[in-house]
């Protein structure tokens, strides 16, 4: 009898301390998964308080915006270059000097001398601006820029184009737009009036068939039917809205300025974080 209590107090004081073992280690275990708890924390929040970031404000429509950046991957003069590229490049850098002369008193080589100097003059300063913006180095700011390079070329090339076929439309032969805007080109260059008068009606006809007031596209092109000055009207009208339209509507560099959304999604991948405030 005495032999069964001693085995049975045996029992119960292993079984007490295999207990106490797993209690001390499940202890253990809890304090170092509280411990990596609280350091990840730490490291969390010095992250969200890291002083390297460094900040930028910039007004968009009706917001206010502030952005957030890393300082050691572009420069604040970078950022302003490719805030200037997005936001105010089209503002201050445009080809201002019209080409489409629509009164007769413009077509002259004193006034469209000028214009030519004017906008040449224009080109000159809009591409140094543009070649000394030292954009955010990334390859889709870069390629931007290129491609900003080559549509200011390309609309400089078809401003002094049109400028100078005014007086000798000749020029337009041989042009890449020539092939699709024949129709207007063959009429310009004719040396038979009733041609360019007949291509001039064509012309009108196709206006106000997309015009919402027709009767007084008509009544237009039957007043300047009735003066002297008619066949340079019609020349006027299948210059500037019927072959610079065409040619226009041709231009290569253009689609990819028709991506504003886009290019705001990448200036804001700029920063780590950017708030808002908007007028309602």
């Amino acid at each position: 009898m005495k032999n069964k209590f001693i085995q049975f107090s045996s029992s119960l004081v292993f079984i007490f301390l295999f207990a106490s073992c797993q209690n001390r280690e499940v202890s253990s275990t809890d304090t170092v998964l509280s411990v990596a708890v609280s350091e990840n924390e730490s490291d969390r929040e010095l992250t969200e308080s890291d002083t390297s970031a460094k900040k930028f404000e910039w007004q968009f429509g009706l917001c206010e915006n502030t952005g957030f950046y890393e300082t050691g991957k572009f420069s604040e003069k970078q950022l302003r270059d490719t805030y200037f590229l997005l936001f105010e490049y089209n503002s201050v850098t445009a080809l201002n000097t019209d080409a489409t002369l629509d009164e007769p008193e413009y077509y002259n080589a004193n006034y469209i001398g000028n214009s030519l100097k004017k906008l040449e003059q224009e080109y000159l300063v809009a591409v140094q601006k543009l070649k000394k913006l030292d954009l955010v180095p990334t390859q889709f700011w870069l390629k931007h820029k290129e491609l900003s390079l080559l549509q200011l070329e390309e609309l400089y090339k078809l401003k002094k184009l049109a400028l100078e076929a005014h007086l000798n439309p000749t020029l337009l032969e041989g042009t890449p737009n020539s092939d699709k805007c024949r129709r207007y080109i063959s009429a310009l260059i004719s040396e038979d009036t009733t041609e360019l008068l007949n291509a001039w009606k064509k012309h009108v006809e196709l206006k106000k068939s997309n015009n919402g007031a027709p009767e007084k596209l008509e009544q237009e092109y039957q007043r300047q039917l009735e003066t002297t000055d008619r066949l340079l009207f019609a020349r006027i009208d299948l210059m500037n809205y019927g072959w610079w339209n065409c040619a226009n509507n041709q231009r290569k560099y253009v689609d990819g300025f028709n991506q504003e959304g886009q290019m705001t999604k990448e200036f804001d991948r700029l920063f780590i974080k950017v708030e808002s405030e908007c007028d309602e």
